[in-house]
């Protein structure tokens, strides 16, 4: 049992009254259900029309017996789909319920209040004769035909609908981009140049909560006085006030009998003022107790997952008989096949190069048949070369895997081993597009989108005009997913993966160019034919470049698990491989993110990916923020030029292991293997003897800290909580009952002393670093001197 501090007992035991006795108060009319798989995602209401689909939760509609919407609310249910129509919502609180009976037990879904206003944007051209304004930014995907500005005497104006936070903007003044000329506000935007900004509301601390001890059978939070009454759950379902106890800034919650019966519960935390959610809490139970120790975790608690991303051909070569290169001159050895396969990756999983390094969680590239001929164009700089599929997305066959990466079977052995080693295999699907010579566009061309547009433009490369239709080259047809027939197909095919390999989810490619419809689909077959039927865990992450909301609403009970988070990735290469400072920019993003996805969501924090070039060329200045990438890695050899690079690449690993989400190191990011653009950023692996010290210091460096996540749950389950904050300087506390872990970065060249007071609830004895730079604590204030380019993480 948890020991509470002596000088905080007296307040507890004051909170013992009847909500405290679980086995009397939880027993009386608690029914448990498990019809939702998972936890059940929030509905996220819009600022004018809202739809719920209750099928996301449910199975049948048939089952639905009621619903019942908290606070003032205008909505329609249509009781044949299962959907709710919510028109007008007049929510008091910024937190409610939905609640739903199903099949006789009621759940409770959470609801959040919009938190968008209506923002009128206003601009005066400086030159006459203007025929049409546009804006292009962060919060359109910069896709300027998405806000087209009117014009009344030369004023040109439109509304716009956002939630409070920083946006980015260009102005499109006939075609042509520009900073606005009437807006001195500006930022860089991490490639040589800078866009123009306003701010929607004011900026302002949240509520705070956090997990504190456990007093009985019941779990206490604290739970500051000033704050509404909270929505606490455990799974679906609503712990009612009889079943919990405030007193003072304190929360003793009665955890439900049923719990006690079960390996893995949840209890979720969500407080709220008038107009402002607070953190929530996740606290995860096993028959009924907190979990205290990672330990006690598996590969099914996917808070606990930590990722791996490899090309597979540019990984380890463990087969050397199934090599086979595209035989084409025009190919340049970059773009042709290496000879790295799924032989290679079970040699790293046998001899424990994964779980060494503190990742628990392979995501392979993919796998699918390639073609085996030449395709696609580089033709600048003096180089010219075509490309092979080496990458894998470039699917002939979305069911056969490719013999150049091994076969069947060599996938079943990989999968065994890894779960053996309680390891999860993540497989890349391409689901927006084909190859030309996939058997699905030869025997249905009508299947693909429109390779032209009405005025006769290809409609390649489009994305954010045509983002559900554009092609990503003339030979990889767009497959049109708005169909029933081509849905069904791809859904199955998908689906074929876990039927006939044992593996644990997919990383989802060009997430944000398929319409939503297809992944309620893909989700729901997931669910009821694999996930239920045969308590499977799956986990589904997608890939969207976009703003919060496009990227939000691609995720939830019926959608995916998660994305990755681009927008948090920007922020933390512009802070960390930057000497000019960034760190107040990568906390706004950080708490934006947090905002948008919840406190323990699962988005993937990345280290890079195949797409961009190395974070530390960047770092180290051998790839310079405003020049053409690819044309670097073409035209020239990237190395370390400046030893300086590791640090600010450690840093970015320590954050990405320490803030809420899922860490993802890219192959190679661990030792800092240098890069620029496509391909150049996908070098073949290297390992032992052949890093230099540098490369072996790097690595690790980047092991201590997969590690010291592993072992620290305050860094999976915590609440965060800011405590320091200036340009170049951040400090919060992870925080999980009487586990702390308080992280530090001096991104300057300068060294720095930080002193900050550390809230009474949190606790921080016993600190202990894991880097050699002493620090002090005098009462509650702690106090630090960070070398330059640096970092620290205090645990105890």
């Amino acid at each position: 049992m948890m020991t509470l501090r002596l000088s905080t007992l007296g307040t507890l035991l004051l909170l013992c009254i009847p909500g405290c006795s679980t086995d009397e108060a939880s027993e009386t009319d608690f029914v448990y259900g498990n019809a939702i798989v998972g936890l059940a995602s929030p509905v996220q209401l819009s600022y004018g029309i809202t739809r719920i689909y209750l099928l996301d939760y449910f199975e049948e509609a048939t089952g639905i017996e009621s619903v019942a919407m908290a606070d003032s609310a205008g909505y329609i249910y249509m009781a044949d789909s299962a959907l709710i129509i919510v028109n007008e919502f007049e929510a008091t609180r910024s937190v409610s319920a939905l609640n739903v009976v199903y099949k006789g037990v009621a759940y409770h879904i959470p609801i959040f209040r919009s938190r968008s206003t209506a923002f009128n944007f206003s601009y005066e051209p400086l030159s006459p004769n203007v025929r049409e304004v546009a804006l292009k930014g962060n919060f359109n995907g910069w896709n300027h035909k998405a806000t087209i500005l009117s014009n009344e005497d030369d004023v040109w104006t439109t509304e716009l609908i956002l939630p409070p936070g920083l946006y980015e903007y260009l102005v499109v003044e006939d075609g042509r981009d520009m900073l606005d000329p009437n807006n001195l506000n500006k930022k860089d935007n991490g490639q040589g140049g800078f866009n123009s900004t306003f701010r929607v509301g004011s900026a302002h601390d949240r509520p705070s909560i956090a997990t504190f001890g456990m007093l009985g059978d019941s779990v206490v939070v604290f739970y500051p006085e000033t704050m509404n009454s909270p929505l606490i759950l455990w799974e679906n379902q609503q712990i009612t006030p009889e079943r919990y106890s405030r007193r003072s800034n304190r929360i003793a919650i009665a955890v439900p009998a049923p719990a006690r019966k079960l390996d893995r519960s949840h209890i979720r935390v969500y407080g709220c003022e008038e107009t402002e959610r607070s953190n929530d809490l996740l606290i995860p139970l096993a028959k009924g107790k907190p979990v205290r120790s990672t330990k006690n975790l598996d590969r099914t608690d996917k808070q606990s997952y930590a990722m791996y991303f490899m090309m597979v051909d540019r990984f380890v070569n463990g087969e050397k008989s199934n090599d086979k290169p595209v035989n084409d001159p025009e190919i340049l050895p970059p773009a042709n096949y290496y000879g790295g396969d799924l032989a290679g990756v079970l040699q790293k999983v046998n001899d424990g190069y994964f779980k060494k390094l503190g990742t628990n969680t392979i995501w392979l590239s993919p796998i699918t048949q390639n073609p085996l001929g030449a395709y696609g164009l580089w033709d600048m700089g003096g180089v010219r070369s075509k490309f092979s599929g080496y990458h894998g997305y470039w699917p002939i066959s979305s069911s056969q895997v490719d013999f150049r990466f091994g076969t069947a079977d060599e996938l079943r052995k990989l999968t065994e081993a890894a779960h053996k080693d309680d390891f999860n295999i993540l497989l890349d699907y391409v689901a927006n597009h084909v190859h030309q010579e996939h058997p699905v566009y030869k025997q249905h061309p009508d299947w693909a989108t429109n390779l032209y547009l009405p005025d006769g433009t290809l409609n390649t490369e489009r994305w954010d005009e045509y983002r559900l239709t554009t092609w990503f080259d003339t030979f990889m047809p767009t497959l049109d997913l708005e169909r029933p027939e081509v849905v069904d197909a791809m859904t199955d095919s998908a689906l074929f993966w876990f039927e006939n390999y044992n593996i644990d989810g997919f990383r989802h490619d060009a997430t944000k160019h398929i319409p939503i419809g297809f992944w309620r689909t893909l989700t729901r077959k997931l669910k009821y034919r694999v996930s239920v039927p045969e308590n499977r865990t799956i986990y589904q992450i997608g890939e969207t470049y976009g703003n919060p909301e496009l990227i939000g609403s691609y995720i939830g009970s019926g959608l995916l698990d998660s994305q990755f988070d681009f927008n948090l990735y920007d922020a933390a290469v512009a802070a960390f491989a930057k000497s000019d400072g960034g760190m107040e920019n990568l906390h706004r993003v950080l708490m934006q993110s947090l905002t948008a996805y919840g406190d323990h969501h699962l988005m993937g924090n990345i280290s890079g990916n195949q797409d961009r070039p190395r974070f530390i060329s960047f770092a180290d200045g051998s790839v310079s923020f405003a020049e053409n990438a690819k044309l670097a890695g073409w035209t020239r050899k990237i190395e370390i030029s400046d030893t300086t690079g590791y640090s600010r690449l450690a840093m970015l690993h320590a954050f990405n292991f320490t803030v809420p989400g899922i860490p993802v190191i890219y192959y190679g990011d661990e030792i800092g293997m240098p890069g620029a653009g496509d391909p150049d950023n996908r070098r073949m692996m290297r390992f032992g003897k052949d890093l230099s010290s540098d490369e072996a210091q790097m690595l690790s460096k980047v092991t201590a800290i997969a590690n010291l996540r592993k072992d620290h749950i305050a860094l999976i389950y915590g609440d965060l909580l800011t405590l320091h904050i200036n340009i170049t300087e951040l400090a919060y506390i992870r925080n999980y009952f009487d586990q702390s872990a308080i992280v530090l970065f001096n991104t300057s060249a300068m060294t720095a002393t930080i002193s900050f007071d550390v809230p009474q609830h949190y606790n921080i004895e016993n600190l202990k670093g894991l880097n050699q730079i002493p620090h002090e604590v005098s009462g509650r204030t702690l106090t630090i001197t960070l070398p330059p380019v640096s970092f620290q993480i205090l645990t105890n």
